[in-house]
């Protein structure tokens, strides 16, 4: 048997899966043979110090072990199965007469067997893993591999620098920063993702005229992924003094220091990864108070703020816009001619669909001229147009050549993760609370004791995504909590190479030529499906007992039957599913921990059922469901979304509820009660969004002192639906308290007299306020205090019904975002406000105009006072 690549992601989010189910075996307090509960606890442990070998081994080596085998991720996968199948009995088996559904359904289970087998596969594991803790030829091929990257990095760097379209504005600012009065030196970071014109920029910078004559020396050093510090120090020297040096470390460091002693200088440090590295080069840089200045490249958003001076912003770089793209092109391809007329239009597709990258553009022109005397052929532009689209091998792996470097680098914990981006179309703007909930029902994440809940790991996780230039931020939520994500196509290609080569996703585009049902053969590495699917009204039949997770592309086409033969599923993200399909679904899979379905119809009671559910969605529900109390009972259930609203039944005294729910979320849920034994069942509730039909009732039919009682509250919305202003009489009036840990506040519709804004101010802990169409009927004078508003960060508000608003600065110290909308009876924004040192933007939607100008000078003050990244917005 040949040597062959080892699935690293694969294998390592496989023990993770197995990791997790001995974690809730073992904590199970029934059902477990207390023989068996030993084994587990053992298991358990040896599995863990698995998964932490694997983490620590794959950072030292970076994913280069093409000398391992398959054999760990068939053990893992075996391993996996068994403890599902062990799982799935205990978790279904009925506590007064100890049948289970698997026996009713005549299934055959062998947990003495299950539990051996599952041992033998853990302990080859086991190892193997020292095996390869003790193969020191793994060293000698990680060296091998890094010598040849580094020559790759470095040719198209050397490329790179010939780039100049798209930089103006970047230059300029970088201009600024180099000649500015600071007398001190300055750290100025320039942080991207690769291929997206850091070094080129860095480049224009260093080699600018002027620059030569206004720094007394310059020098430029490259630290890359792997560095020696007696290399870098030797590399400086020569940069400075233009000659070699034999000399030691501590000898170099000296003469470096020396030689810039007392003199303006300009370093450039380029393609830093590591917090590490500056920590070893920053005490070699002296500080004259002469102007110096330091250019540090980096792909790390976390490096970038370690070692940027905290005055100052770091310099992100952008992707160009098309027409940039298309004069990159040309001029790659042209030089100084023009395009002929035949290629302009298929030329701006091509630069279009570069993405607006420029490693890309640089790659696709490298292409065209390769063609030799066939390159001004329209039919060969057209050939390039098409197959860019469909990310031409060619080219994305010269592009991968810098772009994989990223993934390499990646911590294997963060891998998987990024992996499963592979699964989501094109162009996606992936919702980043549902992405951290399937990574979570995928077993991608591991218990932290520096959080409290998985979702918070999560969190970390994209975090780390996003500021390592994996994910780019689609949208963000006021006070910068992300809320949208995509990803590059050239990085998405390589995730889905990557994903691909090692059997973590495989992925199947369903068109109209395809037949109604669609089967798949046994595969044992085929556990996670995602369909592309372009045609409704399928009937699929998935004959592959290993598939764990099955997502389904887009989600408005109806699916009237699925048929899946794994009784292990974790994951199914498929809302146009038929009624019958989700009953097969709920009678079958006991491990599912994510189901996102669409239900038009009374809710099934028997989801119960579900023993291991964690993310309930029902989307496309038309009218508001009735939810059965029983949904209450599932123990591990975090999250409940309705888009289009659900109705919560009463909650009988004798259901049998005692314990805490471990429910996170729940959205959209109408007519809330807050009765006191709800409350104390959702304790930990941390999100709520909730409607309420108001005419004909009172504030006390809900319970509202209650509200409080929820005290891990973080982001509660409520919104009052279509409501008549006359009916909102004094009595209505909202004075009840809210949480205090909540974070976002957002009140629609609400009744809340302005007079009361201390029940909100008080709130320590709120970043993001939302108050709009308040359909209180008096007018009000709001003056806000010192005190209140302490962490607030956004308002949001159309400020009904209030004819004066008097604030200072020190009222709002942390305000970031204001918008005001439809703000019809004040005529300009507080002096106060304009005044707020952490003021970053306004905007305005309808306003009158004096309210505009009044923004306007806010804006000019603000920009006098150095704050240049304060923005005004005006929409009509």
């Amino acid at each position: 048997m040949g040597v062959s690549h080892f699935p690293m992601a694969a294998t390592y989010a496989s023990l993770l899966a197995l990791a997790r189910s001995l974690r809730e075996i073992r904590d199970l307090q029934q059902c477990v043979d207390p023989l068996h509960k030993k084994i587990i606890l053992s298991l358990h442990e040896k599995v863990d110090f698995i998964v932490t070998f694997f983490e620590d081994y794959s950072d030292k080596h970076q994913g280069t072990l093409d000398f391992v085998g398959n054999g760990i991720r068939e053990a893992a996968y075996e391993a996996q199965d068994f403890m599902d199948s062990y799982l799935c009995w205990v978790s279904t088996t009925d506590h007064d007469d100890g049948s289970s559904s698997s026996e009713a359904k005549g299934d055959e289970v062998n947990l003495d067997g299950d539990l051996t087998m599952a041992s033998e596969k853990i302990d080859f594991i086991l190892g193997e893993a020292m095996k390869m803790k003790n193969n020191d030829a793994a060293q000698d091929l990680r060296s091998l591999s890094y010598s040849s990257t580094v020559d790759s990095l470095s040719t198209v760097q050397a490329t790179a620098k010939n780039m100049v379209v798209g930089f103006d504005d970047d230059l300029n600012s970088i201009k600024e920063r180099l000649y500015e009065d600071s007398a001190e030196l300055q750290i100025i970071p320039i942080f991207g993702m690769g291929g997206i014109g850091k070094t080129t920029l860095a480049t224009r910078a260093y080699e600018d005229s002027i620059f030569s004559q206004y720094f007394d020396t310059r020098a430029w050093i490259t630290v890359s992924q792997e560095y020696q510090r007696r290399e870098i120090l030797s590399g400086l020297f020569k940069s400075l003094k233009n000659q070699e040096s034999d000399k030691s470390e501590a000898e170099l460091a000296k003469l470096v220091y020396q030689n810039l002693l007392g003199r303006r200088y300009l370093i450039v440090i380029d393609d830093m990864w590591s917090t590490e590295a500056w920590d070893d080069l920053k005490m070699i840089f002296p500080d004259d108070g002469n102007g110096s200045r330091i250019l540090l490249t980096t792909r790390l958003l976390d490096v970038a703020s370690y070692a940027g001076s905290s005055d100052f912003p770091i310099h992100q770089m952008s992707f160009i816009d098309e027409d940039q793209s298309w004069e990159l092109l040309q001029q790659r391809v042209f030089g100084q001619q023009s395009c002929p007329l035949q290629l302009v239009e298929v030329g701006k597709k091509i630069a279009k669909n570069c993405g607006g990258l420029p490693l890309t553009i640089v790659v696709v022109a490298g292409l065209l001229l390769s063609s030799g005397n066939t390159a001004m052929r329209e039919e060969v532009w057209e050939n390039i147009s098409e197959n860019i689209s469909a990310r031409e091998p060619t080219i994305a792996l010269q592009c991968s050549k810098i772009l994989c470097f990223s993934y390499d680098r990646l911590p294997l914990r963060l891998k998987t993760c990024f992996l499963y981006i592979a699964a989501f179309p094109e162009d996606s703007e992936i919702d980043v609370s549902m992405l951290i909930k399937l990574w979570v029902a995928e077993g991608f994440l591991k218990p932290n004791d520096g959080f409290k809940c998985l979702e918070d790991v999560g969190e970390r996780y994209l975090d780390d995504l996003v500021k390592r230039s994996l994910l780019l931020v689609r949208k963000k939520w006021p006070a910068g909590i992300l809320e949208s994500v995509g990803v590059h196509d050239m990085l998405r290609e390589i995730c889905i190479t990557k994903a691909e080569e090692e059997g973590f996703l495989h992925r199947r585009r369903v068109s109209s030529k395809t037949d109604s049902r669609t089967e798949f053969l046994e595969d044992p590495y085929r556990r996670r499906l995602t369909f592309q699917i372009t045609k409704g009204n399928q009937e699929w039949e998935i004959l592959d007992s290993s598939v764990r997770s099955i997502l389904i592309f887009p989600k408005d086409y109806y699916i009237p039957r699925l048929y899946v033969e794994s009784r292990h599923m974790c994951v199914l993200d498929a809302p146009r599913l038929g009624r019958t399909t989700v009953s097969h679904i709920i009678s079958t899979f006991h491990n599912l921990r994510y189901f996102h379905m669409s239900m038009c119809e009374g809710f099934p009671a028997s989801i119960s059922k579900l023993a291991n559910l964690e993310t309930l969605v029902v989307s496309d529900n038309g009218s508001a469901l009735e939810l059965p109390c029983e949904i209450l009972k599932i123990p591990k259930l975090r999250h409940l979304i309705f888009p289009k609203g659900v109705r919560l039944s009463n909650y009988p005294s004798d259901m049998g509820i005692v314990h805490e729910s471990d429910l996170q979320t729940i959205e959209t849920v109408i007519d809330f009660v807050f009765a006191e034994e709800i409350t104390r069942i959702l304790v930990n509730l941390k999100k709520l969004k909730a409607t309420y039909n108001m005419p004909g009732r009172d504030w006390d039919d809900f319970s509202l002192d209650n509200l409080s009682n929820l005290r891990n509250l973080e982001h509660l919305e409520i919104t009052m639906q279509d409501q008549d202003r006359d009916w909102c009489h004094p009595s209505m009036r909202w004075n009840h308290a809210f949480p205090m840990a909540l974070k976002k506040l957002s009140l629609e519709g609400v009744p809340l007299p302005w007079e009361n804004m201390t029940i909100i101010g008080s709130l320590p802990n709120l970043q993001v306020l939302q108050m709009v169409s308040n359909c209180d009927t008096e007018f009000s004078e709001w003056t806000t205090v010192e005190g209140e508003f302490l962490q607030l960060k956004c308002f949001y508000t159309s400020l009904d019904h209030v004819v004066k608003w008097e604030t200072e600065k020190e009222h709002f110290p942390c305000l970031e975002t204001l918008i005001l909308d439809s703000v019809e009876l004040i005529d300009e924004i507080p002096i106060g406000i304009g005044e707020i040192d952490t003021l970053q933007y306004i905007e305005l939607w309808g306003c009158k105009k004096s309210m505009e100008d009044s923004a306007e000078q806010i804006e000019k003050h603000q920009h006098e006072n150095g704050n240049d990244v304060f923005r005004v917005r005006v929409n009509h």
